[in-house]
């Protein structure tokens, strides 16, 4: 089983302030974390201020422009927080909502790319970050397989070759019967690349499962305390909690082995004392017996192997 990469999901649940930007950065490395992501952005480059009403087909103020709270990351923070993941053993990982996004983390040396559900249909960020050459982690929420497949073969397109394919069911969290995780071996056999799960969904029974799927990317939302102001907290994953998942995963990784079908190295001396031989009717091995009993022990010309 390949080794599964955790990204803690910080987003905006650092309210603005650099230091609490830190301190989820260690945090997340303290729990296990493979990659702390953050989110570069900024409201007017994101919302429209104004849309066109669907009653009157009149151009008015878009309420969601006004009322959007999430904290991007200010473009001065980027190298220290990834200086800071570098000093606690974890990758620094944003993602872009704007072509200049791409260029500032660009311009900072970041390994891979995230890009967010709702910009699988954006063609200009996708050829972007295609171009970069570097590895692209594709969320798929509110998506057909058709647009995936679009997206996926954008990228190809523009230089892109490392693909992971992200399921996501985009509710904040989604019901249980929203989740389709079994869409993730439709998105594996469809496209023949590596798949995970970006997860808003209460606790960690989703990531178990889509582990077991074949999932070798879990993202999930993260935060110091639920109850805390702020978009993503209420449907965030406490640290300890996070901790937890990750030993359970590491478990399962080691669990569901590499898929070849043979005798585990503990099965090898079992096999011998399972399997019935041949016995005479006085209880000795009798090659020509008529009795099968266990056990028969003779040496496995495939022990060790």
């Amino acid at each position: 089983m390949p080794h599964i990469d955790i990204i803690a999901e910080i987003g905006s649940n650092h309210g603005g302030d650099p230091d609490t930007a830190k301190r989820y950065i260690e945090a997340a490395a303290r729990a296990g974390a493979d990659v702390a992501k953050f989110q570069t952005l900024s409201r007017d480059g994101l919302i429209a201020r104004f849309v066109r009403d669907p009653q009157s087909g009149e151009i008015v103020a878009n309420p969601k422009h006004a009322a959007f709270s999430n904290a991007g990351l200010p473009d001065d923070w980027h190298a220290p927080l990834k200086a800071c993941c570098e000093d606690n053993g974890i990758e620094f990982m944003s993602t872009p909502f704007s072509l200049e996004a791409v260029d500032l983390m660009e311009g900072i040396g970041v390994k891979r790319y995230k890009l967010a559900s709702g910009d699988l249909t954006f063609v200009p960020l996708l050829e972007k970050l295609g171009r970069t050459g570097k590895p692209v982690i594709l969320s798929t929420g509110a998506a057909y397989l058709d647009e995936v497949e679009e997206a996926v073969a954008t990228l190809k397109h523009a230089g892109c070759h490392d693909i992971t394919v992200l399921h996501c069911a985009a509710s904040y969290p989604p019901g249980w019967d929203d989740m389709n995780l079994t869409a993730i071996t439709r998105l594996k056999t469809a496209l023949g690349r590596p798949v995970g799960l970006s997860d808003h969904s209460p606790g960690h029974t989703a990531p178990i499962a889509a582990a077991a799927l074949g999932a070798t990317v879990i993202e999930k939302h993260v935060t110091f305390d639920r109850s805390l102001d702020g978009p993503d907290h209420p449907f965030a994953m406490e640290f300890d909690e996070l901790a937890a998942m990750i030993a359970d995963l590491r478990i399962l990784e080691a669990a569901l082995g590499d898929g070849e079908k043979k005798p585990a190295p503990s099965e090898i001396n079992r096999r011998r004392n399972l399997r019935r031989g041949r016995y005479g009717a006085d209880g000795k091995p009798d090659a020509q017996g008529d009795v099968w009993l266990r056990p028969q022990w003779e040496p496995d010309e495939r022990a060790g192997k």
